[in-house]
């Protein structure tokens, strides 16, 4: 397996990529730093079986957070209010794991596989995902939240 370390750079998190919903944002933070984590423990010597436990802990991480982020959907509506942008959440978060579990099939196959293009896209989609459908789920539970407020 093939590590080029200087081609990665970490991931810092920043106060405007909050969405305003503290369970989701402290997630996101935890889910960079695992990436980060991630990239600072793997060398040109990264085993098979690192790789694995690395992208299974992130893998079941980000889990967790995808279910976190649809029971918020349930609970404030989102689903029925808005079933188009829902729809489209939780398919990136299918697409994201199923991205995840290819990643680890292709490790189990044998074939040599690039980790800094894999951490290079967690990196990516984490910051795509938060900075826009995120975003406009975090505007509408603190939406909810007011209307909560003001009743």
């Amino acid at each position: 397996m093939t590590v080029t370390k200087n081609t990665y750079t970490p991931f810092v998190w920043d106060d405007r990529m909050s969405t305003g919903v503290e369970v989701i944002d402290a997630q996101h933070q935890n889910l960079l730093n695992m990436v980060n984590d991630a990239y600072g423990s793997l060398s040109e010597t990264t085993s098979k079986v690192t790789f694995q436990r690395i992208t299974k802990e992130l893998l079941s991480y980000a889990i967790y957070h995808f279910q976190t982020e649809e029971s918020l959907m349930n609970e404030y509506g989102y689903n029925r209010e808005r079933p188009d942008e829902a729809g489209i959440h939780i398919k990136e978060h299918r697409d994201f794991s199923a991205k995840v579990v290819a990643a680890r099939k292709t490790m189990n196959s044998g074939a040599q596989q690039e980790i800094i293009p894999i951490l290079e896209f967690l990196q990516s989609w984490i910051a795509n995902h938060t900075q826009d459908i995120d975003m406009k789920l975090g505007r509408y539970i603190q939406e909810k939240e007011a209307e909560r407020a003001a009743k």
